[in-house]
C-alpha cells in the first residue's frame, strides 16, 4: 500500500528572461521560455510519437511513474505523521538537463528532509530531447509542486511514535525561523519535563517522561462502563502538543472502530487534559512547542 501521494503540476511562468549569449551555433538562442509558452515542449524519449496535443499529458505522466517509484517518504518525518508540499522550479537546457533552481518547502521541523527528497528524485530523471521555440534550441523553465501526504492521516500509527529509528542532522535541526511549528518529541533537543524528572540525569530524561506518562495514565484511567459491560477492549492514540508555557494543548484522538469508538476516545482524552503542566522543552536554546503521541490501551 503506497504511504504517500503526490501531485506533480507543471505550469508556466508569466515571464521569461533574456541573456546575451556569444553563443555563434545558429541554432541555439540563450533564453529560457516558460514551458507554456515554448512552441515545442521538452519531451522524454518514450513520448516522442505521441500525437503533438498528447505530449504534455505523456510527459506528465512519464515524471508521476518516476516519483511513484523513487520517492521516499522521509523516514523521521512518516513516523510522526508529517506531511508537507516542495514547491519547485527547475531549468531543462538545451542538452535535456535538469538544473534545479529553487525548493522550497513547507515550514515544517522537517523541512530540509522534504526539500532534499523533492530534489533527489528529480535529479534522477533521465535527459530530456530540449524544446524548440522558432524553430531553435531552447532552455525551458517550469515549476511542479510535490506533495508529501500519508494516508489516512488523521490515524497516527503507534509503530510510528516509537523512538528506535536514526535521525537525521537535518531533520533533527529546524532552520530557525520555523521554530514557531511543533518540533516532533523524537527530535527536540531538550524534551519537556515533569517536575518529577527536572534532577534527573539527561540521558535519563526521556525514560523518565515515558515512565511518568504511563504512571499517569493508569492512575486516572476509567473503564467506560457500556464498554465494560460489554466486554469490549480498544487502544486509543491520543497526539498532543506541550506548547511553550508547558501546557497542554490541541489534543487529538483517534480509537479503533468498535461500537464504543468514542466512549474510548473521550476517556483518553480526558486523560490527557489532565497532565501537569510541564517544564517546556528547548531547541537550539530556544523554548519551543513539541508534539507528542501515546497509544492508550483499554484492556479487561
Amino acid at each position: 500500500m503506497k504511504k504517500y501521494f503526490y501531485i506533480l503540476i507543471l505550469i508556466g511562468l508569466s515571464c521569461f528572461g533574456q541573456v546575451t549569449s556569444n553563443n555563434p551555433d545558429a541554432n541555439k538562442i540563450d533564453e529560457v521560455i516558460s514551458f507554456n509558452k515554448v512552441d515545442i515542449i521538452p519531451i522524454f524519449e518514450n513520448c516522442k510519437n505521441e500525437k503533438r496535443d498528447l505530449q504534455r499529458d505523456c510527459v506528465v505522466n512519464f515524471i508521476n511513474a518516476h516519483i511513484e517509484k523513487n520517492l521516499k517518504y522521509p523516514e523521521e518525518a512518516k513516523k510522526v505523521n508529517v506531511e508537507s508540499k516542495v514547491f519547485c522550479t527547475f531549468i531543462i537546457d538545451e542538452k535535456g538537463k535538469i538544473t534545479i533552481t529553487e525548493a522550497k518547502g513547507k515550514p515544517t521541523s522537517f523541512k530540509k528532509a522534504f526539500e532534499n527528497e523533492a530534489i533527489r528524485v528529480l535529479n534522477l530523471l533521465p535527459n530530456f530531447i530540449p524544446a524548440k521555440h522558432n524553430n531553435k534550441i531552447v532552455k525551458v523553465q517550469a515549476q511542479y509542486t510535490v506533495e508529501f501526504k500519508l494516508e489516512n492521516s488523521n490515524i497516527i500509527r503507534v509503530s510510528e511514535t516509537e523512538e528506535s529509528y536514526p535521525v537525521s542532522v537535518i531533520a533533527a535541526e529546524p532552520a530557525e525561523e520555523y521554530l514557531d511549528e511543533a518540533v516532533p518529541f523524537q527530535v527536540v533537543e531538550q524534551i519537556p519535563l515533569f517536575s518529577s524528572c527536572k534532577k534527573i540525569e539527561t540521558t535519563l530524561q526521556r525514560e523518565c517522561f515515558h515512565e511518568e506518562m504511563k504512571k499517569h495514565v493508569e492512575k486516572h484511567l476509567k473503564y467506560p462502563k457500556e464498554a465494560k459491560d460489554n466486554k469490549v477492549e480498544s487502544k486509543v492514540t491520543v497526539l498532543f502538543e506541550i506548547d511553550k508555557n508547558g501546557k497542554v494543548t490541541n489534543i487529538k484522538v483517534r480509537g479503533k472502530q468498535t461500537e464504543f469508538k468514542s466512549l474510548f476516545e473521550e476517556e483518553a482524552k480526558r486523560i490527557i487534559s489532565l497532565l501537569p503542566n510541564f517544564i517546556p522543552a528547548t531547541q537550539r536554546g530556544k523554548i519551543v512547542k513539541v508534539s507528542y503521541a501515546i497509544p492508550i490501551n483499554f484492556k479487561l
